[in-house]
């Protein structure tokens, strides 16, 4: 599955145009890349259908193009950009504060190609040196360097999902294979992802391990045993394969599932009643001698954790087959993926107190997108007819306002354009969403800063720091405090693997949006999920969430389940998350 590679290769031209000053054209390349990065099957699907220029932004031009590195597998326009310009675009504007340009000053004046040379010479003191930068520029390019290594080392959770999606669906469908299922840290759906592991069953191993090792996907075969192989595929990710026999298929679920410290904890529960807990069941030891106690316990995440001998199977086996079975046997009620990170989930299974999670398809509602009004691909009517397809029932739009700091937003002008186009989309009687009037304000020093007749006019106000400023916990509160906020987006404005969050006091931040009756959004952007799942935990009862796509396109609209992946690791009830309520319900918290 190439999405991410070819959606790279998009955003990489669009970056080396940026630095020739081509008008237009990087606006282009980046909205292709952006809609081919959120398709939901693979795109070379949609180039076998013939039906490349069907994805919005992909018009005949970026449609050769993608069609020639899906045949071919090279990009000859792209070749020819870093033929001129022979840089690691992707890697050093990975880093916060160093943008295109900023990148082909660092390659003229100090030669800077790589991550690598850029870390160097940002310690040497270099770019300090060079006109318009300074030591400023310099420490903080120093202090964001390792977040951008880390970014190259573990793969965002929302770019995983489709190429797990797709090997799960290939294998499962292969007459090779049995039980099949992606483990470790993406099963616990963690936000980031340092490679695929997959568990299976398969009556023909060696059958099975082929159909894994012989995709057209695989780029490179790493190891090829009997029971387990390892390739690499489209994206540089690693991807490990793991064939185990049924009667043992729920342990190694538990184990291979992870988290180290939910296993040890599971383990510990085990050693208490005399009994051992591995990656092959559960065994009473006292019944069959040996004790392998000490074995390594898995982490989830693969390629590290190897079977250490049959020993491991001694003793009558009492559980295995299924996960289920494994934590019965343990006084335990099954504990759901995302749970197990030793956060206390093992005592409240204990005692009957695990929370109702909200489901994957509880959302009626999405109370955050853009369109084309600011920096979003589509239009109002397309946003609304992509919302109705999916079946929910509202959206917010929620264009960025007059104080943001992008080249598109809205004026006073486009504010009642859009009214126009949301009255006329509601008045669709063939369109059953309901499309509500709204907007991104930006939280500034001074507060807003909207014009006073906009907060009567809209339905409902979202407002976003989007800045790195020294006193975000003061601006953020006043911002509560002062103005008719109805919900705080992605409050901490990380960027994962890019940018840390927000230096904030999150206690003063929550309780004063608890007092303002303000909710808080868990935003299910892949590289924000935002707020971050162990505060959605700490504040779960203080403050309802909302869980938003920011969706930039009408494909981004499906990243929702990213977000309520991380309600889920924070223990949220569909109680907990405002839009999993009907309109009039979800509108009454907000007195609107």
């Amino acid at each position: 599955m190439k999405n991410q590679e070819i959606a790279e290769r998009l955003r990489e031209i669009a970056d080396f145009l940026e630095i020739e000053e081509v008008e237009y054209k990087p606006r282009a390349y980046r909205t292709a890349g952006r809609n081919v990065e959120s398709l939901s099957e693979s795109i070379e699907a949609v180039h076998e259908r013939g039906e490349l220029e069907g994805i919005e932004g992909v018009g005949e031009s970026i449609a050769e193009k993608i069609a020639e590195y899906l045949e071919t597998g090279e990009m000859s326009y792209y070749e020819e950009l870093r033929a001129e310009l022979p840089i690691d675009i992707e890697a050093i504007t990975s880093v916060e504060g160093v943008g295109p340009k900023t990148a082909r000053t660092l390659y003229t004046e100090l030669g800077v190609a790589t991550l690598e040379d850029l870390e160097r010479a940002a310690e040497a003191g270099e770019i300090a040196e060079i006109e318009g930068f300074g030591e400023k520029s310099q420490r903080n390019i120093l202090e964001h360097i390792e977040l951008a290594k880390a970014g190259r080392e573990r793969m965002l959770l929302g770019h995983a999902f489709p190429i797990a999606r797709d090997v799960e669906a290939r294998l499962g469908d292969a007459e090779a294979f049995g039980r099949c299922d992606v483990v470790g840290s993406f099963r616990r759906r963690r936000p980031t992802v340092g490679d695929i592991d997959v568990l299976a069953t398969a009556p023909d191993p060696g059958a099975a391990m082929e159909v894994f090792c012989s995709h057209d996907d695989v780029k490179e075969v790493l190891a090829r045993g009997e029971t387990k192989s390892s390739v690499l595929v489209s994206g540089d990710l690693r991807m490990d394969l793991r064939i185990v026999e049924e009667a043992e298929y729920g342990a190694a679920l538990v184990y291979f599932t992870g988290s180290k410290d939910h296993n040890i904890a599971l383990r510990n529960r085990a050693i208490d009643r005399g009994w051992k807990l591995n990656e092959y069941g559960l065994f009473d030891a006292d019944a069959g001698g040996g004790d392998d106690q000490d074995a390594d316990s898995g982490d989830g995440e693969g390629g590290g954790v190897e079977a250490t001998g049959d020993g491991e199977r001694a003793g009558d086996r009492l559980a295995g087959e299924t996960e289920e079975a494994v934590y019965d046997a343990l006084d335990l009620d099954w504990i759901a993926p995302e749970l197990r990170e030793d956060t206390g989930e093992v005592d409240a299974a204990a005692a009957g107190d695990l929370p109702d999670l909200v489901g994957y398809d509880a959302l009626v509602g999405d109370l955050q997108v853009h369109t084309d009004y600011s920096d979003g691909s589509h239009t109002v009517r397309e946003m609304a007819e992509a919302a109705d397809e999916l079946g929910l029932e509202y959206l917010l739009t929620t264009d960025h306002g007059p104080n943001a700091a992008i080249p598109s937003r809205l004026d006073a002008e486009g504010l009642e354009a859009q009214r126009a186009d949301v009255e006329a989309v509601n008045d669709d009687e063939d369109l059953a969403v309901t499309v509500l009037h709204g907007i991104e304000a930006e939280i500034t020093e001074a507060g807003l800063e909207l014009p006073e007749d906009w907060y009567d006019s809209l339905d409902l106000v979202v407002a976003g720091m989007h800045s790195s400023p020294d006193d975000p916990t003061d601006r953020v509160v006043h911002a509560l405090e002062a103005f008719p906020v109805d919900v705080l987006a992605h409050p901490t404005n990380r960027l994962i693997n890019e940018r840390e969050p927000l230096d904030l006091d999150l206690d003063a931040v929550m309780g004063t949006a608890a007092d303002e009756g303000v909710a808080v959004e868990i935003n299910a952007q892949p590289e924000r999920l935002d707020l971050d799942w162990q505060s959605v935990k700490e504040y779960r009862g203080t403050v309802p969430y909302v869980v938003s796509t920011d969706a930039h396109t009408t494909g981004e609209l499906e990243f929702a389940h990213l977000g309520v992946a991380q309600a889920r690791r924070g223990w949220c009830g569909a109680e907990d998350v405002l839009n999993t309520r009907p309109l009039e319900e979800c509108l009454s918290f907000f007195g609107a």
